[in-house]
């Protein structure tokens, strides 16, 4: 882009998130120019469709803006997920609204548009019988905006006695995407602490061997 008196360009570029939330708020985006008129974005965590507003100055009181839109997905995981489609059971689920229903299951279909959501509670759970004892390596949680800040994720061969295999504090919503080692027959994530004043809400529990 350029100006058509040689004026030096500035930039600035916004976000909105109107078609996840009908919220109406512009924010900041954080961004490299990387180019006269190109720029590097940091995608927004949450799932769906974003619009960015690339705002062009000219520092006499002149602007030119230019609009594109781009949906946020979770990061592909290499591997199997072999919770995909298994049995899961729930310490709560919230009641049928609208049509839509929050079973358990909704966080096993590999359906992203179906979740799992709990009562408005501390703790829950939701509960994956993988059929047969597993070596896990990596879990991806998708949350709805309804997340987990503090968590764990277990492991049992009876489904009665739980190894405890990762824990955190600070969970931000989002996708959470981690690494780690346990065998079992049952992978469980236990939730102790709400992000919001809402339930837990997961879009997919992924599960990794």
């Amino acid at each position: 882009m350029s100006d058509p008196n040689g004026d030096p360009i500035h930039y600035n570029l916004m976000l909105t998130h109107k078609y996840i939330d009908g919220g109406t708020g512009l924010n900041y985006a954080t961004f490299t120019q990387t180019g006269g008129s190109s720029f590097s974005v940091t995608a927004p965590q949450t799932l769906g469709v974003w619009k960015v507003y690339v705002y062009a100055y000219d520092g006499h009181g002149n602007v030119g803006i230019e609009t594109r839109s781009f949906t946020v997905v979770p990061p592909p995981v290499n591997g199997t997920n072999v919770g995909r489609g298994r049995p899961a059971t729930a310490s709560s689920a919230q009641a049928p609204l609208n049509g839509a229903t929050f079973d358990p299951g909704n966080a096993v279909d590999g359906n992203l548009s179906t979740r799992w959501a709990t009562d408005w509670s501390d703790p829950q759970w939701i509960r994956v019988d993988l059929g047969q004892s597993t070596t896990i390596r990596h879990v991806q949680l998708i949350w709805e905006s309804a997340y987990g800040r503090a968590y764990q994720l277990q492991v049992s061969a009876d489904g009665t006695n739980w190894t405890t295999v990762y824990s955190t504090g600070n969970g931000d919503g989002g996708v959470d995407d981690i690494d780690l080692t346990g065998t079992g027959r049952y992978v469980r994530l236990y939730g102790t602490a709400r992000g919001t004043t809402y339930g837990y809400s997961l879009y997919e529990f992924g599960i990794y061997s």
